[in-house]
């Protein structure tokens, strides 16, 4: 009804208990996004880049849809060419190795998480390319080119011309157009009787599929703790908790063994 419609409209939607995808629906997913985008115009183009560079990311950086639109581009651009120039151990896996060379981006998120009072920063350290090949530096790169054409070079990563931040209802409609394709293409990647619209979108499959996969690693459950440290504000019951240096781009490094090595199983 009416009532329900505008509460919704001011509320946001609110989606039922999304499911996360195997990581060859999403590699799959990147490249048909991909491909399309380079035979659209210019301007379509650029709004499947960055629904495809916001797929990377939630997958990458395990994170909540609303988490995705907090990347801040300014802080991007100024930090994207560090970790571009690493290089990949023999076993990056293994404990106690040294990732501090290996290959990575700076992701800077900007926002109020959950939890928290006031605005701050959150940085990782990602793998640029995961062990299943999901490229999140080109990603980056080509989120950043499409954002320069706009003229923004601050402001949200994932965002309109006019700098007003994107929704995640219309990602999720190009997102699961996207899945529908799949769908049909390959009931394996994608069961026939799914409801792609209900089951899979931005807030929730991508994380979730980042979780299941750091699961299959073996990865310690402190690591996928850390991947999320903004719940330490909710375990300190309303007081702000100190955080190290590693919330300055300077020391993102420090945290390679355990956001690099997340970043990379996925």
């Amino acid at each position: 009804n009416l009532m329900m419609r505008g509460a919704e409209n001011r509320m946001g939607y609110v989606t039922q208990r999304q499911q996360p995808l195997s990581i060859a629906a999403i590699v799959r997913l990147l490249a048909l996004v991909k491909e399309e985008a380079e035979e659209q115009e210019h301007h379509v183009a650029r709004e499947f880049f960055k629904v495809g560079a916001a797929v990377a990311l939630a997958v990458c950086g395990s994170l909540r849809g609303n988490e995705v639109f907090m990347l801040d581009l300014g802080a991007l651009r100024r930090h994207i060419d560090l970790g571009k120039q690493g290089t990949l151990p023999d076993d990056p896996m293994k404990a106690g190795t040294d990732l501090s060379q290996a290959p990575h981006v700076i992701i800077p998120l900007l926002g109020q998480f959950k939890g928290e009072l006031g605005f701050r920063y959150h940085i990782m350290s990602l793998a640029s390319t995961t062990s299943s090949g999901i490229e999140l530096r080109w990603w980056m790169e080509k989120l950043i080119q499409v954002r320069q054409e706009e003229n923004c070079t601050t402001g949200p990563g994932f965002g309109h011309k006019d700098g007003v931040v994107a929704s995640m209802r219309e990602y999720d409609e190009v997102i699961q157009s996207f899945l529908s394709v799949i769908q049909q293409e390959d009931n394996d990647l994608i069961g026939a009787t799914d409801d792609v619209q209900i089951h899979y979108g931005l807030s929730r499959t991508f994380r979730r599929t980042a979780e299941g996969r750091a699961r299959a690693a073996k990865l310690e459950s402190d690591v996928q703790n850390t991947m999320n440290r903004w719940r330490k504000i909710e375990q300190a019951k309303g007081r702000r908790p100190r955080f190290n240096m590693v919330d300055h781009y300077a020391h993102a490094r420090d945290l390679m063994h355990v956001t690099w090595r997340y970043s990379f199983v996925q």
